[in-house]
């Protein structure tokens, strides 16, 4: 009886877990954006601008990730690790989103940069929280718990 409450209050602290990912990924769609804007405004080319825009959403993503989203979590590894971790898979997510952009960009020259930019925050979202969940922000299980 135990062992199905506990696989039920897995479940549902996977989900309250992905809850808060995608909030803090919300937040750094807001950061990215922003930033994007702020750049553009300043008369940095868009070519620059993004992925500058994208390595500052990675910066306020992971803090959140660390103290908030995975704060419940007996994680692996220091801070320092996760943070480079965290930065790895954000090299993949940032090539997967700059690619996209930059072929958006291609394909659509007229379109507004913004928009481009949100396009290509979309597909890195699910790959990020995957990987992010399962190594960077891995937990230590108890010892003798299989």
């Amino acid at each position: 009886m135990f062992n199905f409450f506990n696989k039920i209050w897995l479940r549902l602290t996977r989900h309250r877990t992905f809850i808060k990912f995608a909030l803090t990924g919300i937040c750094g769609v807001v950061v990215n954006l922003g930033s994007f804007q702020i750049l553009l405004g300043m008369g940095v080319h868009k070519l620059l601008a993004s992925p500058v825009a994208i390595e500052l959403s990675v910066i306020s993503n992971f803090l959140i990730n660390n103290y908030w989203t995975f704060a419940d979590r007996a994680l692996a590894g220091r801070n320092r690790v996760r943070g480079v971790k965290f930065n790895l898979v954000s090299l993949l997510t940032l090539a997967l989103s700059y690619g996209t952009f930059v072929a958006l960009s291609i394909l659509h020259p007229e379109a507004n940069p913004l928009l481009l930019q949100g396009c290509g925050v979309v597909p890195t979202a699910l790959l990020s929280y995957f990987v992010n969940s399962n190594w960077t922000f891995r937990e230590v299980k108890p010892r003798g718990s299989g």
